[in-house]
């Protein structure tokens, strides 16, 4: 029994409205850039949309349904209602929130950077914001997620946690760690410069906290589906998991193997230089160009 279905269903509907937008969105593109639409091979549209397309579909409604499930998934498992209700209305209105200050500035045309802060492009700072309050809202869910596993041990001593919860709490901890490095990216790297308290940003440092995130996200895309794949779908057709435990392992190999991923790019790019045998750092700063909102990084090299 779900017991706060009005939540559960809030992030839903909210998902669902946010990928039919961006679904209208990907038609768009596809239309501006026939040749049925000669007459609007506009760039600045071109990218509003595609911006506005992957932020939908690269944060807010991977984060709405993961979010949702995981109200669902721990209220069903466990049985009773969610610890710290208002906390996640609360985190739902940080993700709307957020979404609304990320998207306007979008639509105005303020900024059409894609959605992957790869510098040296940088948009507007209420766009960098929007994306902080979305992942913001999401932690609220990852401590609520722990909360209501640690009530549920400190309940039933000596138990065994119910396999959707142990899932779902896998789930989160894996966004948790994931969000940090595009948080810390934003927050250190990219907003100074789009508030105008910096000129220069380390871009082999945000290139790692970058890739600590986008490598990762899509496996926190598709939690909900092993989940649902793992719990609901052998019960669903009248079977069971064959192993509960080998499906616990399952779920802490996706931590294991999906944290790491990124940290390659902690490795320092080298040039050799010719006709020597030592190597030289290659510069990882750039200064953003006065005259243009979007600049190819070969740029500021």
């Amino acid at each position: 029994m779900v017991y706060n279905k009005r939540l559960v269903l809030a992030h839903f509907w909210l998902a669902f409205g946010a990928f039919g937008v961006a679904i209208l969105l990907g038609k768009w593109q596809m239309f501006i850039r026939s040749p049925l639409a000669a007459w609007l091979h506009n760039a600045d549209l071109y990218y509003r949309s595609v911006t506005a397309h992957g932020t939908v579909m690269g944060y807010v409604f991977p984060t709405l349904v993961a979010v949702g499930f995981g109200y669902a998934f721990t209220e069903l498992s466990l049985r009773q209602a969610l610890i710290g209700r208002r906390w996640a209305w609360a985190g739902c209105g940080l993700i709307i929130l957020g979404s609304i200050l990320a998207l306007v500035p979008v639509a105005l045309g303020l900024d059409t950077v894609l959605y992957t802060f790869y510098p040296p492009m940088v948009g507007h700072a209420s766009y960098y914001l929007g994306v902080v309050l979305v992942v913001v809202g999401s932690w609220i869910w990852v401590a609520l997620m722990g909360v209501n596993l640690h009530a549920c041990k400190r309940a039933h001593p000596g138990q065994p946690v119910p396999l959707t919860m142990f899932a779902t709490v896998a789930g989160a901890y894996l966004w948790g760690w994931t969000a940090v490095g595009a948080a810390s990216e934003l927050l250190f790297q990219i907003l100074p410069v789009a508030l105008g308290w910096s000129t220069t940003i380390n871009a082999g440092l945000s290139r790692v906290l970058s890739s600590w995130t986008l490598h990762a996200i899509v496996y926190f895309w598709l939690m909900p589906a092993y989940i649902a794949f793992y719990t609901i779908v052998p019960r669903a057709i009248g079977g069971r998991l064959n192993s509960d435990t080998m499906g616990r392992v399952t779920f802490v190999l996706f931590l294991v193997f999906s944290m790491p991923i990124g940290i390659h790019h902690l490795l320092p790019i080298r040039k050799s230089v010719p006709g020597s045998s030592s190597s030289i750092r290659s510069s990882l700063r750039w200064s953003p160009c006065p005259s243009c909102s979007r600049c190819s990084p070969s740029a500021h090299r």
